[in-house]
């Protein structure tokens, strides 16, 4: 292939593929500072939405510096704005590698961007609704027979925002699962083979992303891990059946 083009085409095609991706990221960029924009004034409300799964053990948060409650402030615009551009920012991905595949490619691969998208959005709806209030529950409730809780808004966000996007991430579990089968890369037999090693690996993920080392959270994250997992198999499983129908 690379006979056919002289190198001087080559090069200009590759500056060519940078000059776009820049373009992409910037209005990426863009996207997300106008949404930051739109949704600063929204700060306070946003704030007392996460604090709401803390409320029946923390009515006041605290901050201890100057600077704590407006880089809170901020952080959970961008947080916000994130969350908001994520399918602004997998709709660039697509749109970027859309003119090299096939109309049959291009139709599966948008069939699984908006798959990626309600799973995004469905696991950061878990954590927030069934994760966190499970694990606030344990650990405050753990700790007042110890102390009183004086939480810092800071340290609570922080909290959050992690549950939320592994969340959100954990949850593309299947997804990734699907797509690969998708592409041939793996099949069925070869996620049913591999699943105690697969578990092994969730679980220690599962201990790495858990915000405590408590066995009570780190089943928190595990047991829906594993779930999806096997998800993923009943998916990978349908997607076979369906390549096997179109051959």
């Amino acid at each position: 292939m690379n006979q056919l083009y002289p190198p001087e085409s080559q090069r200009l095609d590759f500056i060519g593929h940078l000059e776009e991706i820049r373009r992409r990221i910037l209005f990426i960029l863009a996207f997300f500072v106008i949404v930051c924009g739109l949704l600063f004034s929204q700060g306070y409300a946003m704030i007392a939405f996460l604090e709401e799964p803390a409320r029946e053990f923390s009515k006041i948060f605290i901050f201890i510096d100057p600077t704590e409650a407006f880089a809170v402030y901020v952080k959970v615009v961008l947080l916000a704005a994130f969350m908001a551009s994520f399918p602004v920012m997998v709709s660039q991905l697509w749109a970027f590698l859309s003119p090299v595949l096939s109309l049959s490619s291009r139709k599966a691969i948008l069939a699984w961007i908006f798959f990626s998208l309600v799973c995004f959005y469905g696991g950061i709806t878990f954590a927030y609704t069934i994760l966190l209030p499970a694990a606030i529950h344990f650990l405050i409730g753990f700790g007042e027979g110890i102390a009183s809780p004086a939480i810092t808004i800071s340290r609570y966000i922080s909290f959050v925002s992690m549950m939320l996007l592994a969340g959100g991430c954990i949850f593309q579990i299947p997804v990734i699962m699907g797509i690969l089968t998708e592409a041939g890369v793996v099949d069925v037999r070869k996620f049913s083979g591999s699943r105690k090693h697969a578990i092994l690996i969730l679980v220690i993920v599962a201990a790495m992303i858990s915000p405590t080392t408590d066995i009570v959270n780190l089943l928190l994250f595990a047991g829906p891990m594993i779930a999806l997992y096997e998800a993923g198999i009943l998916l990978s499983w349908m997607v076979g059946q369906r390549k096997k129908g179109e051959g």
